[in-house]
C-alpha cells in the first residue's frame, strides 16, 4: 500500500516536472530571442518606421519652429539607449559564460549602432529636403489699395544714417584692439572688477542713471532676455564707418584683421550671460589660442568679458578694465552731484534728437525678409520697447513671439526722441512676394502698468525664404 502511494507521488512529481521545465524553457526562449540580433534588427526597423511617422505628424512644428532635426536627434537618442541596453546585456552574457550569445550581441550592437547613425542622418536630410515645403503665405496676397506704404531703405542708406567719423586712437575700441598683441595683461587669479561701476550700482539712483546712460550711448545697447540674463547691456564696435552689430555681439579677428575674438557685456539684473561660476574666470583653448570668460559682480550688476587671443595674460581684458574704470568714474562724479547730470557723460554722437517726432525706419538686411529698424520715441518713463507686425488686408500676425525688445530711452521732454535699434526677420512669405505690413511700436512700463501702443507705420515688405 505504501509502495503504491509512493509510486503515485512519483508520478505526480513527474507530471509537474515537465510543466516547470516548459515554463523555464519559455522564459529562456524569450530571454534569448528578444535580444537576439535579428530580433533587435526588427525592433530597430519598427522604431525607424515610427520615427518617420512622428516626423510627418510634427511637419508643422518642424517647419515653423525649425525643430525637425531636434526631433530626429531625440529619436536617435532613444535608439542609442536601446543599443546601450543591448550592449550591457551582451556583456552580462559573456560574464555568465554564454560566449556565443555575448559575442553575437556585441557584434550586433556595433552593426546596429552604425545603422542607427545612417538612418538618423538620412532622416535629418529628410526633414531638411522633404518636409521643408515652400511657404505659400503670400501667394494670393495683394498690396492694399488706398493705404500709403513706405519701403525699407537700402543697406547703404543704413550705413549712411549710422555713419561715424574715423575711429580715433584714443577711443575705447581702438585701445582694446591695439592691446590684443600686448605682452602686458593679468595674472590668472587677478580680480576683474571695476570699482567705479560698483559704486554707481550701489547708489540710490545709480542703476537708473546707468541704464539711461547706456541707452543714450551709441556704443552700448540694452535689451532684455528673461530666460538667460534679464536686462543686459552689450558694447558695440564700429566697422567701415558705422556701428557694427555682430552675431551674438562677438567681434572677430576676421573683421578687423587681428588675431582675437572679443565680447563685453553688463548684466544689469545681476545675472551673467555665461553659465559659469560668479567671480571666476574660466580658461580654455588649445594650440596657442588662449580663451577666457570672466563674470564678476560689481555691486548690483555683473561684468562679463570674453577674450580669445594668441597672447596669454588676457591683455584685452586688462585694457577693458582700465578703460571702463575711466568711463564710469566720469559718470559717477556727475551723478554724485546730481543724478540728472548723467547725460553729460554721453559722447557727443548721441542717440538723442531734439524737437523731433516719433518714427520707425526700416532698412533691408543682407537677404529679403531680414530687416533692421531705427525707432525714435520717448515714452516718458522707463520700460521696454517691442514690435508687433501684421499683414494689413487680413490682420495676420507676422513673426509672432519672435520680435525683439530693447530698453527704451526717455526723458520728461516729449519733443526729445531717443534712438533704439532692432534687427528681426519676417518668416511669412517668400522672396519677391511683396505685401503690406503694419508695424506697431509697443511699450511695456517698468511700473507694471498695462502695455500701450506708441505709434504705427505701414511698409511694403517680403518674407524670408528658407
Amino acid at each position: 500500500m505504501e509502495a503504491n502511494e509512493n509510486g503515485l507521488q512519483d508520478l505526480q512529481q513527474n507530471d509537474k516536472a515537465p510543466q516547470k521545465g516548459a515554463q523555464k524553457g519559455f522564459f529562456s526562449w524569450l530571454r534569448v530571442h528578444i535580444f537576439d540580433w535579428w530580433m533587435r534588427l526588427g525592433i530597430l526597423f519598427l522604431l525607424f518606421v515610427i520615427m518617420l511617422l512622428m516626423l510627418k505628424l510634427v511637419d508643422v512644428v518642424a517647419i515653423k519652429l525649425d525643430h525637425g532635426c531636434l526631433v530626429v536627434s531625440l529619436v536617435g537618442l532613444v535608439l542609442l539607449l536601446l543599443l546601450a541596453v543591448n550592449g550591457i546585456l551582451s556583456i552580462v552574457d559573456l560574464c555568465k559564460r554564454r560566449i556565443k550569445q555575448g559575442v553575437i550581441g556585441l557584434i550586433g550592437t556595433l552593426l546596429l549602432g552604425c545603422l542607427t547613425f545612417v538612418l538618423t542622418t538620412f532622416a535629418s536630410f529628410l526633414v531638411l529636403l522633404v518636409l521643408d515645403e515652400e511657404d505659400h503665405f503670400a501667394d494670393n496676397l495683394k498690396l492694399p489699395e488706398g493705404i500709403e506704404l513706405m519701403e525699407p531703405l537700402k543697406p547703404e542708406e543704413y550705413t549712411a544714417a549710422h555713419s561715424v567719423e574715423k575711429i580715433p586712437e584714443d577711443s575705447f575700441q581702438y585701445q582694446v584692439i591695439a592691446a590684443a598683441n600686448s605682452e602686458k595683461g593679468l595674472k590668472k587669479d587677478d580680480d576683474c572688477r571695476v570699482p567705479a561701476l560698483e559704486k554707481i550700482s550701489l547708489m540710490p539712483d545709480g542703476r537708473e542713471c546707468l541704464i539711461r546712460y547706456l541707452n543714450a550711448s551709441p556704443e552700448w545697447d540694452v535689451y532684455e532676455d528673461e530666460d538667460r540674463c534679464g536686462l543686459y547691456a552689450v558694447r558695440h564696435f564700429q566697422l567701415d564707418g558705422s556701428i557694427h552689430k555682430s552675431m551674438n555681439h562677438y567681434y572677430l579677428e576676421k573683421e578687423y584683421n587681428w588675431n582675437w575674438q572679443y565680447r563685453l557685456g553688463i548684466g544689469l539684473d545681476g545675472r551673467s550671460w555665461y553659465p559659469i561660476k560668479m567671480n571666476k574666470t574660466k580658461f580654455s583653448g588649445s594650440k596657442g589660442v588662449y580663451e577666457s570668460v570672466s563674470a564678476y559682480s560689481n555691486g548690483e550688476v555683473v561684468l562679463d568679458i570674453f577674450e580669445q587671443n594668441k597672447t596669454s595674460g588676457r591683455p584685452m581684458t586688462a585694457m577693458t578694465l582700465k578703460l571702463l574704470e575711466k568711463e564710469f568714474h566720469a559718470l559717477h562724479l556727475l551723478i554724485s552731484e546730481d543724478p540728472k547730470q548723467w547725460v553729460k557723460a554721453v559722447p557727443a554722437d548721441t542717440n538723442i534728437r531734439k524737437d523731433a517726432q516719433p518714427d520707425i525706419i526700416l532698412y533691408n538686411g543682407f537677404q529679403g525678409g531680414i530687416y533692421d529698424a531705427d525707432i525714435w520715441c520717448n515714452p516718458g518713463e522707463p520700460g521696454l520697447l517691442y514690435l508687433k507686425a501684421f499683414e494689413i488686408t487680413q490682420g495676420t500676425p507676422l513673426s509672432e513671439d519672435r520680435m525683439p525688445n530693447v530698453k527704451a530711452g526717455y526723458s520728461g521732454d516729449p519733443n526729445e526722441m531717443f534712438l533704439r535699434e532692432m534687427g528681426f526677420t519676417i518668416y511669412e512669405g517668400n522672396w519677391g512676394q511683396y505685401y503690406g505690413a503694419r508695424f506697431e511700436v509697443w511699450f511695456k512700463p517698468d511700473s507694471d502698468q498695462p502695455d500701450r501702443k506708441l505709434f504705427e507705420k505701414n511698409f511694403k515688405i517680403e518674407g524670408w525664404q528658407r
